[in-house]
């Protein structure tokens, strides 16, 4: 486990501990279990980056990307949950204090689908009314809040919040290969009446910062990577018990440990510079924007790289469903198939905006 200084090291392995404990179980449950929640919610993981606390993106980003190193799923929902936090601030007052009433952070986790798939079909005087299907909500079946963009006719798309007692969460939505823990189902809206003051443009709340919202994802990636050598490690250490063993037949196994360890450490490297950036200035002109987004997804290959790596040498026994592996490598594979990590469109995007910027 690697974390970065100014995070609560104990905190963290605790919380990962318990997530690779019940990593199975929340696979076989299509969301997280329960217990898995309460604990991420008590060590306040979620909150780190709310604007009044004391937590910053690098320490955010390293607290998913430890959880991660567990169960890959409760990283993925804690970067979800806690990135939607930050975005709730920019609401008004009145918003915030409903989101965030009471004492239960587990009543406070809001979960999301950003994407404008949902239609504003008719505008009154108390808001819009909205209909629509959402995909990838990952961890609504916790959340009491869903962020959920939406289309209007003659005008740019607004950002909704919905109460989950607002909306049907379609269970049968998420059945897939990786992070199935993450329970990134699909949520319905049939004419739900969403308040003006839960609704904000995409210029107000996502476009200022979008290098943020994408530097997030790769966090849970880069830790599902290091969980997968970390095993491998372990593997061999149990193999090659003393300097003897260490003979030519070993070091493509070992050849592998070292590139894979150099690629996940390049990775978390880039990643965590970029977020110090982000807490210098969350709101980074375009070119720079390019540049972290760019950056995200290599960070995304090389994380990719790294498990596939480690999985292909391990042979059969990695196809075991015991064998921990086989799950960080469905799981790593899932999250690089994010949008947002696709090393060809944001290369591409990145290298058009650097030939033309003066």
């Amino acid at each position: 486990m690697k974390s970065s200084a100014g995070t609560d090291a104990s905190a963290m392995a605790s919380v990962k501990t318990l997530a690779e404990r019940y990593a199975q179980e929340t696979e076989s449950l299509g969301k997280l279990h329960p217990k898995v929640v309460r604990a991420v919610c008590d060590k306040k993981f979620p909150e780190l980056i709310k604007p009044h606390n004391s937590g910053n993106l690098r320490q955010f980003i390293d607290t998913c990307s430890v959880i991660a190193e567990g169960c890959m799923s409760t990283g993925w929902c804690n970067f979800v949950w806690g990135m939607h936090n930050y975005l709730i601030a920019l609401y008004p007052q009145s918003v915030q204090e409903k989101v965030w009433h009471g004492t239960d952070p587990v009543r406070q986790l809001v979960s999301a689908s950003l994407g404008p798939a949902g239609k504003a079909i008719e505008e009154r005087d108390s808001g819009l009314l909205v209909s629509g299907r959402w995909s990838f909500a990952s961890g609504c079946d916790h959340a009491e809040w869903l962020l959920l963009g939406i289309k209007r006719d003659g005008h740019e798309p607004t950002l909704g919040l919905f109460r989950r007692k607002e909306v049907e969460i379609d269970d049968s939505s998420w059945q897939v290969i990786g992070l199935r823990g993450t329970g990134s189902k699909d949520v319905v809206a049939n004419e739900v009446l969403v308040p003006w003051e839960r609704l904000l443009s995409f210029s107000e709340s996502l476009a200022p910062y979008a290098a943020m919202l994408i530097l997030v994802i790769v966090g849970p990636v880069v830790g599902g990577a290091q969980g997968a050598v970390d095993h491998y490690q372990r593997s061999l250490q149990s193999m090659l018990h003393n300097v003897d063993d260490f003979s030519l037949k070993s070091a493509p196994h070992l050849l592998c440990l070292t590139k894979a360890t150099a690629e996940v450490d390049t990775a978390r490297t880039i990643v965590l510079a970029a977020a110090d950036q982000l807490d210098i200035n969350p709101t980074p002109d375009d070119y720079t924007t390019a540049k972290i987004v760019r950056d995200t997804a290599y960070a995304a290959q090389l994380s990719k790289r790294a498990t596939q790596r480690v999985f292909d040498i391990s042979g059969g026994s990695a196809l075991k469903k015991s064998n921990p592996l086989q799950r960080f490598y469905r799981d790593v594979t899932a999250g690089c198939a994010h949008a947002r990590l696709r090393w060809d469109e944001q290369a591409l995007s990145f290298a058009s905006l650097s030939l033309t910027r003066k």
